[in-house]
């Protein structure tokens, strides 16, 4: 029986994907491992030559490859590429089952309890979080995990049956122009999707419920971690596979970086497990690798693409004008946007987050508040209350694609 595990990311996340595969290696040797580049290589030493690397611009099933590698940023990108090379490994090279794996993840023992599952289910979840509370005392919030979904999808698995097939057929098709990050639309990139999952399949979806699955910082409030011979368990139970999610490399006692309640001061049973973590991001060439540029941040003449193009891009009626809209020949998107002055030439980053772009952030804030104050006293408290209503259906970039004229 042929089993495969493959992992996504841009070239600056192949150390975390690098210290993966060799955990596959290791735990899973009869697995074959494969690194989908959501990025190019574009002719750099990718450091990788222990791993089948494959560039996503090369799988044939995705017909819009460039439209979708705009419209997404790198995340809303990485993941909506998922169900497409699910479909290869599972239609076109007859692989029986599937497991995707995040590549800030990493596998401590054999997987084969999961690959036995799939021999009667169609597809397996981790829920973010598995026991009964009524006080809720985790690192992420209840309304974030509302937010992102019941259950993660840095692991996922499915196999090759008729079900398993129509899952991954109507992922992709929900991926293809539904993957966004954005609260507005209640969507959290592939995530909430498979929220559906159990309801669409029934029993055919497993949802797992070992304590040593996708262990992170969101349920490390649930579950006894420990070391024992040096070996790691999880409420008595071997650790399967860890989630380092939102870790900084470089301040790795803070856990993760999305959340203020876990460090290695108040988590000190974890602390050989994230040293040893990193010492092996550095041992794959972090420091090398994490410097490398996504290749879909930029127009084909360097300028930056910026989050509100890609949004004004996802409005558009007629993108089969734009089949590839990092070019920036005459009567391009780039062109478009230019010709309507909605262009902006980020040089040195300062518009990707505001707290770069704007210097005293705090300040401005406040003087901004007093101006409304203002506002609301000359204009009265229904006027005002009516322009905010406004602003806030219309804030969106998505809502504003009448700064764009038609005739452009």
């Amino acid at each position: 029986m042929r089993n495969a595990i493959f992992t996504i990311c841009a070239k600056n996340y192949l150390a975390q994907a690098k210290t993966l595969g060799y955990s596959v290696k290791k735990h899973c040797p009869d697995v074959d491992f494969f690194i989908l580049l959501s990025d190019e290589i574009d002719g750099i030493n990718i450091k990788c030559e222990d791993f089948n690397v494959i560039e996503s611009k090369n799988l044939p099933n995705i017909h819009s490859f460039y439209e979708m590698a705009f419209k997404y940023d790198v995340i809303e990108f990485s993941t909506s590429i998922k169900p497409y090379f699910l479909d290869i490994l599972v239609n076109e090279r007859g692989y029986q089952n599937v497991l995707y794996i995040d590549p800030d993840m990493v596998v401590y023992n054999s997987l084969n309890f999961l690959f036995d599952e799939l021999e009667t289910k169609a597809a397996l979840l981790t829920p973010h979080i598995l026991y009964p509370y009524v006080k809720y005392e985790g690192a992420t919030s209840e309304e974030e995990l509302l937010f992102v979904g019941i259950y993660n999808l840095g692991f996922f698995a499915v196999n090759n049956s008729t079900t398993g097939k129509q899952i991954i057929d109507w992922w992709k098709h929900k991926l293809a122009d539904q993957c966004y990050a954005d609260k507005e639309d209640a969507q959290h990139v592939d995530q909430r999707w498979m929220d559906f999952l159990p309801a669409l399949h029934g029993d055919n979806v497993k949802i797992l419920r070992h304590p040593g699955m996708n262990v992170a910082f969101w349920n490390m409030h649930e579950r006894a971690f420990s070391v024992e011979d040096g070996n790691y368990f999880v409420d008595g139970m071997p650790l399967a596979i860890f989630h380092f999610s939102g870790l900084d490399a470089h301040d790795y006692h803070n856990i993760a970086r999305k959340q203020d309640k876990y460090n290695l001061d108040n988590k000190p049973e974890y602390l050989q497990l994230f040293k040893e973590y990193v010492d092996n991001l550095e041992k794959n060439d972090l420091a090398y690798l994490s410097k490398l540029k996504y290749k879909y941040n930029q127009y084909d003449n360097g300028v930056s693409v910026l989050p509100y193009q890609r949004r004004f891009f996802r409005t558009l009626g007629n993108k089969e004008a734009y089949k590839n809209p990092f070019i920036t020949i005459k009567d391009s998107f780039f062109n478009l946007l230019e010709i309507n002055k909605l262009m902006i030439f980020d040089k040195d980053g300062k518009y990707i987050a505001i707290r770069k772009g704007i210097s005293n952030v705090d300040g401005k804030i406040e003087k901004l508040k007093k101006l409304l104050i203002i506002l609301k006293k000359t204009v009265g408290i229904k006027r005002y209350y009516l322009l905010m209503k406004f602003i806030r259906s219309h804030s969106r970039f998505e809502k504003q694609a009448f700064l764009i004229e038609k005739n452009s």
